[in-house]
């Protein structure tokens, strides 16, 4: 049998998010909160006396994998009480933790979203942890938030947010901007039309997180735009995400329409999350519009064990040099870290099988792989980094 083994290629994340030390040792359940998507807090609580030691209320197989794998990293038990204790004690130097951890998996870059957590982390602080090259996406909400407050009228309000954006667009390290307009009103997103838009202006300067439709979907179009003037990316969230977002419209196929007019055929769009759970949708629209490109983030590695199935589902449609690697990491650099120890173990599996059936032959396995961790940003994000 021939065997893909992917651990000597350097990786590039694509979507992630800053984080800071924490000041005190997590106790287990703290840390399964971390490493949670869920943003309420009760979701995790003490295992009551007489429960099993090994499954915490909340636990899930992405917290089994990542447990199973830090106990083999650190040299210990896989049990939550013993891999959280050489964590703390590991964390204690921060900034050696994290470093150690990208060298052990060569993560040896980052296009992170800073517009998560808030307020705001630091750029140069980050770059400091992390030691690796950082690359930034501007997120355009914040900007809108802010900028409401201190203008009255929406006349004022568009060309301080225009210009706002482009400032941020000549800055180098800003490859893009990104939305999250998938949270708020969805992603069908209809034509500009600045009569509603303006009509809608009171409600979001009363309330920032009023659906205001017509007047984010007017926001979203200037952001397009924009990154096709710099001829930078934008990036689209797509899919799940947190509790707060439109599920019933958060699938890519709402934005073919948005993608196929002819204003945009020349804007980089990066669908953020790949969609998923509509990896399908999303595939789909890379394989047949020149410049829409997709990342395996979020459902790597919060599904676990099914990070195989998707990367296998999204190349039925998607081209090779369509799709990247990303984790959506958020809290903690331990999902940086197993986002791409796990990705490269289940993309192994996958190349394996493709070579074992005939499908490919190893030499352009790893060519595909290699597209995948690092170089396909590399070219689609070539005039910034």
């Amino acid at each position: 049998m021939t065997k893909i083994d992917l651990t000597s290629i350097k990786a590039v994340d694509v979507h992630c998010h800053p984080y800071i030390a924490n000041e005190e040792p997590y106790s287990p359940e703290e840390y399964l909160r971390k490493l949670s998507l869920s943003v309420l807090p009760n979701m995790f609580k003490k295992a009551k006396e007489g429960s099993s030691i090994n499954i915490f209320p909340g636990m899930n197989m992405y917290m089994q994998i990542t447990i199973q794998r830090l106990a083999r990293y650190f040299g210990c038990q896989p049990i939550l009480e013993e891999v959280v204790a050489k964590r703390n004690e590991e964390a204690k130097d921060f900034t050696a933790f994290t470093q150690n951890l990208f060298k052990n998996v060569k993560l040896e870059g980052m296009v992170v979203d800073f517009g998560y957590p808030t307020p705001p982390l630091s750029k140069d602080d980050y770059q400091r942890l992390t030691g690796v090259p950082i690359w930034e996406v501007y997120r355009i909400e914040p900007v809108m938030v802010r900028l409401r407050e201190s203008h009255e009228t929406f006349g004022a309000f568009i060309e301080a947010y225009r210009e706002d954006l482009k400032v941020a667009l000549n800055r180098k390290h800003v490859v893009g901007l990104k939305t999250i307009i998938a949270y708020r009103s969805g992603l069908e997103i209809r034509a500009k039309n600045e009569q509603m838009a303006k009509d809608q202006y009171e409600e979001f300067r009363l309330n920032d997180r009023a659906r205001a439709k017509e007047l984010r979907d007017y926001c979203l179009h200037v952001a397009m735009e924009e990154c096709t003037n710099f001829n930078k990316v934008l990036h689209i969230h797509t899919g799940f995400g947190d509790g707060e977002v439109v599920l019933p419209k958060a699938s890519p196929s709402f934005l073919i329409d948005l993608l196929r007019q002819e204003k945009y055929a020349e804007t980089k769009v990066h669908l953020v999350h790949g969609g998923y759970p509509w990896m399908e949708e999303a595939a789909f629209i890379t394989s047949i519009l020149p410049n829409v490109y997709l990342d395996i983030s979020l459902q790597n590695p919060f599904v676990g064990h099914g990070v195989e199935r998707i990367i296998s589902q999204v190349y039925e449609l998607a081209p090779f040099d369509k799709v990247m690697y990303g984790s959506d990491a958020f809290t903690v650099p331990e999902m940086n870290w197993l986002g791409v120890l796990l990705f490269k173990e289940c993309f192994e599996r996958v190349l394996t099988d493709w070579i074992e059936k005939g499908y490919t032959d190893k030499d352009m396995a790893v060519e595909i792989a290699e597209h995948m961790m690092y170089k396909n940003f590399e070219r689609v994000y070539s005039d910034y980094i």
